[in-house]
């Protein structure tokens, strides 16, 4: 009788395993206009306990497309809601591309019905590409296929040839999977080493780190100071060539304005060459200069500044104010 009752419970057991199969999760629909979990939920100890587990894998799939992949050192699933309760968490979301986005924290929630996740407690997200997010929750809603923390992140590119890396700081996280674009916003901070010793300082209002390549945007109230120079505008892109992990230019459009100790320049395009270390204006260009003037059809930064080049010049500045200066001033002519 006492192996007859064993049998029985031990059957009772690996049916509510069974009930908490990948295979279950994947058959309940996600509602669309289903809030994504809060973490104050994610906190919230439930009553109706029906299984505890330990050691768990429970792969989720979308369009027989895989969508997340997740671990966990222990779950709680409860009875009236058939949620799941983890603690040591890694979760693997799948973006398009191939891009993927991996998630560990201390603690989550996975909703069965909606798919929706939340994990918290010393949250870091690794980006297939090599940048890392540092934050203490991350959400994710399946409908939407968006990973977001509405709490304060750090940000860590790959490691470069100069032994340095882009850093990123801001208020808040959103990385939209279908995109392959994860969005920093709210008092943007950046850091990026460009040549050896020398880094350039980016304010802005979001920055947008891509999921392919090492490309990053900074945009709203973009302002860098690199050299004694400070630049802004709305529009900066970090361009990279293939196969470098060091910025070989940044691309400002929108209208830009220079300025240094000695001058200022606006015009509504700026490509500023890294290696070469020159300064390319387009759209309207001109360069001030005390009272003196320089427009053209392009003008060029030379040497960080110290040389001034200029395309087919429109220029208000007497002889002896450039001596005086000891500027040089070279037009070409096309």
């Amino acid at each position: 009788m006492n192996q007859t009752l064993l049998g029985v419970l031990f059957f009772v057991v690996i049916a509510e395993i069974a009930m908490m199969t990948p295979t279950d999760i994947g058959e309940k629909k996600a509602s669309a206009d289903q809030e994504p979990i809060s973490s104050t939920a994610a906190s919230t100890f439930k009553q109706g306990v029906q299984q505890r587990m330990q050691g768990v894998h429970v792969v989720e799939s979308k369009s027989e497309s895989k969508e997340w992949e997740l671990w966990a050192d222990h779950a709680v699933g409860f009875k009236t809601e058939g949620d799941l309760a983890l603690s040591q968490v890694k979760a693997n979301f799948f973006a398009n591309d191939g891009i993927s986005f991996l998630v560990t924290g201390d603690t989550g929630q996975v909703e069965t019905a909606t798919k929706n996740m939340v994990i918290n407690g010393q949250v870091v997200t690794t980006s297939s590409n090599g940048y890392v997010f540092h934050t203490n929750t991350v959400q994710y809603n399946s409908h939407d296929r968006v990973l977001s923390s509405p709490a304060k992140v750090e940000v860590s590119g790959p490691k470069d040839s100069l032994g340095g890396h882009m850093f990123i700081r801001g208020d808040s996280m959103r990385a939209e999977l279908n995109k392959g674009v994860v969005t920093i916003s709210q008092a943007v901070e950046a850091k990026k080493r460009v040549r050896k010793n020398e880094d350039m300082i980016i304010h802005s209002d979001q920055a947008q780190v891509y999921g392919k390549g090492h490309e990053v945007r900074f945009l709203g109230a973009v302002k860098i100071n690199m050299h004694g120079m400070q630049i802004n505008g709305p529009d900066a892109l970090f361009h990279y060539k293939n196969g470098t992990d060091i910025p070989d230019s940044v691309q400002l459009t929108g209208g830009v304005k220079v300025k240094d100790v000695n001058k200022w320049a606006t015009s509504q395009r700026l490509n500023i060459n890294l290696a070469k270390n020159e300064f390319i204006f387009d759209g309207q260009p001109r360069v001030v200069q005390d009272n003196d003037e320089v427009r053209g059809d392009r003008i060029v930064f030379l040497d960080g500044g110290k040389k001034v080049q200029v395309q087919n010049a429109k220029v208000r500045v007497s002889q002896d104010t450039i001596k005086q200066k000891g500027k040089n001033y070279e037009s070409t002519h096309d």
